[in-house]
This record gives structure tokens, sequence and C-alpha cells, in this order.
């Protein structure tokens, strides 16, 4: 299904609709875009992510949340619903917006054929300005392949990849360790 733009309007224009709307809506740039749904294995992939960093960081002090938690960037210019999102010490938030944080450590995207672009372009980008990100994952629904965009000590992004079933997600911004097994198990059957 293809996205369906609504003319510009102001960030404040944006969250004041989204708070009244029964579905959720990307904005970036002045422009909104409707999020179509995901696939059966798109849903398998996030919640299996969601539950082994959940398990993973239970007790440490970090909250690990779906794709109901709106996420402002870094450079206030997108507002978005990463597939899992972690926050680690309290969460901050746009002021007056309690449902819109600021300062996640950690967002994972599932890619999807009518995502994948934007995932890879303008949301990367707007991941990498947002200062408290220290680590970004995008995964394939297609083929056991995660890739990690980490935030170094210099402040520089490397980029990673892991693919296949015997391999491990070293998740380092929240030390973390996910088995590729473990993420895939049972998604490329169905």
């Amino acid at each position: 299904m293809a996205a369906r733009h609504i003319p510009w309007i102001t960030p404040d224009e944006y969250l004041d609709q989204e708070a009244r709307s029964d579905s959720k809506h990307m904005y970036y740039a002045g422009a909104v875009t409707a999020m179509a749904g995901g696939s059966l294995i798109h849903a398998l992939l996030a919640g299996h992510l969601l539950g082994l960093l959940y398990a993973g960081l239970r007790g440490r002090g970090c909250e690990v949340v779906g794709s109901d938690l709106l996420f402002r960037t870094g450079s206030g210019a997108m507002f978005t619903y990463p597939d899992v999102t972690v926050i680690c010490g309290p969460a901050e938030t746009v002021p007056g917006r309690k449902h819109v944080v600021v300062n996640p450590v950690f967002v994972a995207e599932v890619l999807s054929p009518s995502t994948e672009a934007m995932d890879r372009g303008a949301k990367s980008n707007e991941y990498r300005a947002t200062r408290s990100l220290r680590q970004y994952a995008l995964i394939s629904q297609d083929q056991p392949w995660v890739q990690i965009h980490t935030r170094d000590e210099a402040g520089a992004w490397q980029t990673s990849e892991v693919s296949g079933l015997d391999g491990v997600c070293e998740f380092t911004g929240i030390d973390c360790a996910v088995p590729m097994a473990a993420l895939y198990e049972g998604v490329l059957e169905v």
C-alpha cells in the first residue's frame, strides 16, 4: 500500500493530531506519512528482539518497549515509532508531551520493502543526530542478517554486520548479546 502524504504541518500540529489519531504516523520535516501495518515475520522479529533484550537487561535500570512509543530524534525534525526502543535511566520527554521520548540509548528497525529506503537514509541520519543514542540495528526479514550502527567513544559511527544463525549480535551500546538463532527462531519457516 502506498504511503499517503499530508500537507506540511508543524511538529506541534502533528503531535496534536497524533494524540487524537486511531492510527500511527511518522513526521519528518513537516511531512506526515501514515504507517502501514507490518507482516507476521516483521512482528515476530520485533517481538523476539524485545523479549531477548528485556531478559538481558532486566534489573539493570533499562526499559525495553515496542513500537507504541513515539521518539523525537535529536534534530527535532523526525517523530517516529521504532520497532524496539531501549531507555536506560529516567525517560526524558518533550515538554508537555509525556508520550514522546527523546533519550533512547538503542533502537531497532525491522526492514520492510516499503520502509527500507527511509530506514537506511533519512531515519539513519536522524538517529545519528540523537546524542543519547549509542546504537541502532537494522534487521532483515528475508535472511538472518543484522546491521549494527555503533557510536564510538569519539562520537563517530561504526557499522558492523552479523549474518547466519550461528552469529551473535553484540549490542555493546547496552551491553547485551543476542544470538541470531534466538532472534530468528521459527521466523524463517513462516
